[in-house]
């Protein structure tokens, strides 16, 4: 199951390819441009990774218990540097930098440490479930921006309709845990939402760069750069590395560090490749929604008709957004 290198085979590994694991065939190819709707396959595997996403928030406010803010997006994204170095020698993917990428890197890599040190501080400060609800707005910056910084990303009618359809299925679910709230949660909310919009635009300049060089590049030198900021920030702003670890905050750390933030991450990065950015965003409408009904399905309570309803709503929200836009014929074709 080991696929060479890109310089061996000239593409690039494409986890969900249509023809199931294969090679994309680069830049420029009509894969790349991802204007075409995602097949079952790939919408089966986005929806497996949602699923995935829906306990993070839970387990990184666990982890918070034991490691303060900056640290714990230190250990995260060290983990996950980790799971990421060994799934490409698994894969013998090269990790190997073009010279002209490294400025775009860095860029990114800080965006990388704004994004997540604004969302740690935020989660510290308020509910896992609050920041579910304005953490996953991202689609709607995503496809607010892309309107204007994607090319062919257009926001038609039909898809601002489906992201407010979906956002309303989220408010559904969520909506009765959004009263009260002190200034220090209120705060935290905020920044939860500053943070949303940085993922945003993290995607959109992902997006510009992945048809460039291998998703495990993109996803694992951007962790690399932010790595020593988050360290240093630990340093000079929180008292101490560690409070204490058990282990359930070990577990905690290894789920939303090696599984969430090193390989999903990985697999959504080669999804950018083949997807519209605002197509796969949709999507994590359905992330906050599956975290509650998988703790239903696992902890058997009953399905409440406010869960249904707004499982409803994302899902018709997200087939709006994902459908093909009707093509656009010339005046001069109409006449022939």
């Amino acid at each position: 199951m080991g696929a060479a290198t890109a310089g061996e085979q000239g593409g690039r590994w494409d986890p969900q390819g249509e023809g199931g694991g294969r090679r994309s065939t680069g830049p420029g190819s009509p894969r790349d441009l991802g204007a075409a709707p995602p097949s079952w396959r790939t919408v089966t595997f986005i929806v497996f990774l949602c699923a995935l996403w829906g306990g993070n928030m839970v387990a990184m406010k666990v982890g918070l218990q034991g490691v303060p803010p900056m640290a714990t997006a230190g250990f995260r994204f060290l983990l996950a540097s980790i799971s990421i170095v060994l799934f490409a020698r698994v894969r013998r993917v090269s990790l190997t930098v073009e010279r002209g990428l490294w400025p775009h890197l860095l860029a990114l890599g800080a965006l990388f440490v704004v994004q997540h040190g604004v969302f740690f501080l935020g989660l510290n400060l308020t509910s896992a479930s609050r920041s579910a609800v304005f953490m996953f707005t991202q689609p709607v910056y995503t496809v607010l921006l892309a309107h204007f910084l994607v090319p062919g990303e257009r926001l038609t009618p039909a898809r601002a309709g489906g992201i407010l359809l979906s956002f309303l299925g989220l408010l559904v679910v969520f909506g009765e845990r959004l009263g009260g709230g002190n200034w220090g949660t209120l705060l935290g909310d905020g920044l939860v939402s500053a943070a949303a919009v940085g993922w945003a635009l993290q995607s959109i300049y992902m997006k510009h760069l992945v048809s460039r060089t291998e998703p495990f590049v993109l996803t694992l030198y951007q962790m690399l750069i932010a790595l020593p900021w988050f360290f240093l920030a630990n340093w000079l702003f929180e008292p101490r590395l560690i409070y204490y670890v058990d282990a359930r905050i070990a577990l905690a750390f290894l789920y939303h560090g090696s599984l969430i933030a090193g390989l999903t991450f990985v697999a959504w990065t080669t999804l950018l490749r083949r997807l519209q950015v605002s197509q796969l965003s949709a999507f994590i409408f359905l992330t906050p929604i599956s975290g509650v009904l998988l703790s239903r399905i696992l902890l058997g309570d009953p399905l409440t008709p406010g869960l249904v309803a707004g499982l409803i709503l994302v899902a018709a929200g997200i087939a709006v957004v994902i459908r093909p836009a009707p093509i656009q014929r010339s005046r001069f074709e109409v006449q022939r």
